[in-house]
């Protein structure tokens, strides 16, 4: 059967339908398959969410509909997409297509949606030029009309004072607004068919609350149809309509999303179930000694408060001094972590908790306040003595793909703490680096590979080993596992409850997923706007929260049920 006669045989009511799609990938090792013969529908009007881990082959199926799969490597060995018909154009097969037509489906019948707004948005453009870009490249509009409709896209996905913000630049907005702009950017053109390749991934919880609320609304108001890739679980559920599982690019499940969570019948779909953090913190790691007075204190932090400059006269303006404003990021802030336990912070983005993570072990200075550890305030050492006392203390960023150096082998990655700090003789380095991996999980023949060569889960083990590398005894840990998968994120929040209780370690546990904070922290501190809102064990902020705030943050938490 021609691509053609496949075309008109798409099923009655679907907007897109794939059949026996198959994609290679060719490496060094030999070609291994990204996506095994799959089949899906997506109804006219509905969400479809794609769910798995890392490597399944979701986002690779959904980029092959629009040929944005890298070739070579990659490479569609068969298999149709079949997109229904419209006003102004037949059915067609979108993997057979040519280039010509698919630039003429790109942004206008399927749009897309992509993770990350900072890197997709151009930063040289204003917003408002990049709406009237994509909605020009598709509809004859004159540039007055284009504008009129770019601020009615910005209006519709709540953006506030649109016609202001018209002019202004990605980064002068927050990844919550940023996401906005990129949604409104999908659909100013009107398209049939929305990608939404893990939109809310990064967000916090209200934020992204508001992003699925939004998306929902405009679905129904338009009889869009989304295709949601996703590893969060607790998101799908209660957003899709049908749902897919993929493992090792397999679909090995689908149906009702409220089915499947309820009562799945897979094995790989168990294990993404069971592994979403649900519960309190294990008995067997939890926080046992007393929390009173400061001998007890293993961090205190008093009155700290820091603030960054936001404008400045130039220094050529004659006739005063250059006049500075400040945002102040934190306003006094008091808190106190003790010896062995784990602290979590949470808030939104904005509230300052990274901003404080990195003031109290100065990777950034407060103008005021104190930062104690271990006796020793922080504030007190000029920057030799600061560098000496480094090794005592360490940060785990979020994202170890930025923060690990490329050109350095895991081996180097690991050994050069040790060596820099004087903590291991040469003649017995390999050895510790060995007895290093073994302790993050990681298996030491991979001593030798670049941090390129390993999963997101394991680069992340590796920043977690070079934390623990200059044997620290407390860790800043900014979002250790915000973009893992479920799997891996459970991976990792076991790693560090253990790591934590053997090596005696203090944290603050830096968050914006209470799930996690509940199973893996003792106590947990909100913020808000540069300020410390509660202060409580874990279970009882969950279960007895003291401020409209803190409920808020807790009513927003996806939820399976």
């Amino acid at each position: 059967m021609t691509a053609s006669n496949q075309a008109k045989n798409i099923t009655e009511g679907a907007v897109l339908q794939v059949n026996d799609l198959k994609i290679f990938f060719d490496t060094r090792e030999g070609s291994f398959v990204a996506v095994d013969d799959s089949n899906f529908v997506l109804k006219r009007g509905s969400i479809l969410g794609i769910v798995g881990e890392s490597g399944s082959g979701k986002s690779v199926s959904c980029y092959s509909l629009l040929g944005l799969i890298p070739c070579p490597p990659g490479r569609v060995e068969s298999g149709t997409a079949l997109l229904g018909e419209n006003q102004s154009q037949s059915a067609v097969d979108l993997l057979n297509a040519s280039e010509t037509t698919l630039r003429s489906i790109r942004g206008s019948r399927i749009a897309m949606i992509f993770q990350d707004p900072m890197t997709s948005l151009n930063p040289n453009m204003t917003v408002g030029r990049q709406l009237i870009e994509a909605l020009q490249a598709h509809r004859k509009v004159d540039d007055h009309e284009a504008k009129q409709r770019a601020i009615a896209a910005m209006e519709e996905v709540g953006i506030r004072l649109a016609a202001k913000r018209f002019d202004s630049y990605p980064f002068e907005f927050s990844g919550g607004m940023r996401q906005r702009v990129m949604i409104a950017m999908a659909l100013i053109t009107e398209p049939e068919l929305l990608i939404a390749d893990e939109p809310t991934t990064a967000l916090d919880v209200t934020v992204q609350k508001q992003i699925l609320d939004l998306l929902k609304e405009i679905q129904a108001k338009r009889e869009l149809s989304i295709l949601f890739i996703t590893h969060d679980l607790a998101v799908i559920a209660r957003f899709a309509d049908d749902l897919i599982v993929m493992e090792k690019g397999v679909i090995v499940e689908r149906g009702d999303p409220k089915n499947i969570f309820h009562a799945p019948t897979h094995e790989y779909t168990k294990k993404l179930i069971a592994a979403i953090p649900t519960s309190a913190k294990p008995e067997a790691f939890r926080y046992q000694e007393e929390r009173s007075g400061e001998a007890n204190s293993h961090v205190q932090i008093r009155g700290l408060r820091t603030r960054f400059l936001t404008e400045s006269k130039p220094f050529w303006h004659f006739g005063s001094e250059p006049k500075k404003t400040y945002f102040e990021a934190l306003k006094g802030i008091d808190l106190d972590i003790y010896r062995g336990e784990i602290l979590g912070l949470v808030g939104e983005s904005g509230s300052g908790k990274s901003t404080l993570g990195r003031s109290i072990i100065r990777l950034i200075d407060a103008y005021e306040g104190e930062a104690i550890i271990d006796g020793v305030n922080l504030y007190s050492l000029d920057q030799e003595q600061l560098r000496k006392a480094r090794p005592a203390f360490q940060m785990i960023f979020q994202d170890p793909y930025a923060s690990l150096n490329p050109r350095m082998t895991v081996f180097d990655t690991l050994a050069e703490p040790m060596l820099a700090n004087k903590l291991v003789a040469r003649k017995d380095l390999s050895e510790a680096v060995n007895q290093l991996m073994d302790e993050v999980g990681l298996a030491r023949r991979a001593v030798r590979k670049y941090p390129h060569e390993f999963s997101g889960g394991q680069r992340q083990r590796i920043a977690v080993g070079r934390a623990l590398a200059s044997k620290p005894q407390f860790i800043v840990a900014d979002e250790p596992v915000s973009a893992l998968d479920v799997t891996i994120q459970a991976q990792i929040l076991d790693l560090i409850l253990n790591l934590v209780k053997e090596h005696k370690l203090s944290m603050m546990f830096i968050s914006h997923d209470l799930s996690v904070v509940r199973y893996l922290c003792d106590r947990v501190a909100v913020m808000q706007q540069g300020q410390i809102l509660e202060v409580g064990l874990t279970e009882s902020v969950y279960n007895n929260a003291q401020s409209d705030y803190t409920r808020e943050l807790l009513s927003a938490v996806p939820s399976m049920s």
